[in-house]
């Protein structure tokens, strides 16, 4: 299963972005947080990835974050909703929105998606009920004010990729947010999270000569 790319951005339509990894060319089937965040044509990019396998072909598609590609593979284990469907609703909600939908069995919110129906918005509620019964989530209010989880996922995911443990890259990315200012971005946590470490190491060697 190839859970996750990244490389050169070659080509982006409204639908689908083209990577190349190592040479070879992957197209991507891909949501709209994707689409709308590339950055330009022959920068590099990772996308989550979802391999469907169909009789005739073998399918990618892409996300910005692991929370929607883990929604999306729930979505597609529900009676009646497809990998284009399950598409069409990430592209429309949110990883929390969604989950808290479910939880509220809101489903006016559902059957405003993308290809869900009154019979289809039933289902997603009778199927996936207890996949996110023990999922705690702030209250929306509360969210404002604290880090997103899909930007500390995501930057751990980018610290474990540049060779750190998932354990030294949980405990950077935690540290670092004392240092940064309210609504900070990716970019900003990472260069935060890689300075502290630095600045760390050379502590612990100083003590070590001393």
């Amino acid at each position: 299963m190839i859970v996750s790319l990244r490389g050169r951005l070659m080509e982006a339509t409204d639908s689908t972005v083209i990577l190349e990894v190592q040479g070879i060319g992957y197209e991507i089937q891909a949501a709209a947080s994707v689409l709308s965040s590339l950055p330009p044509l022959g920068q590099e990019v990772q996308v989550y990835t979802y391999l469907h396998a169909r009789e005739d072909a073998l399918v990618l598609y892409g996300f910005s974050s692991w929370e929607e590609r883990q929604l999306f593979e729930k979505l597609i284990s529900v009676n009646g909703i497809g990998p284009k469907s399950g598409l069409a609703i990430i592209s429309s909600i949110g990883p929390r929105e969604f989950i808290r939908a479910v939880q509220r069995k809101d489903l006016q919110t559902l059957t405003s998606l993308p290809g869900v129906g009154k019979k289809t918005g039933e289902r997603i509620l009778l199927e996936l009920k207890d996949a996110f019964k023990d999922v705690f989530l702030p209250a929306p209010e509360e969210e404002d004010s604290a880090a997103p989880v899909d930007l500390l996922g995501d930057a751990v995911e980018a610290l474990i990729a540049l060779g750190y443990s998932s354990s030294e890259a949980e405990r950077m990315v935690k540290q670092a947010q004392q240092y940064l200012p309210e609504n900070y971005d990716l970019q900003e946590l990472l260069k935060a999270a890689l300075a502290q470490n630095s600045q760390q190491r050379g502590e612990s060697t100083w003590r070590r000569k001393g």
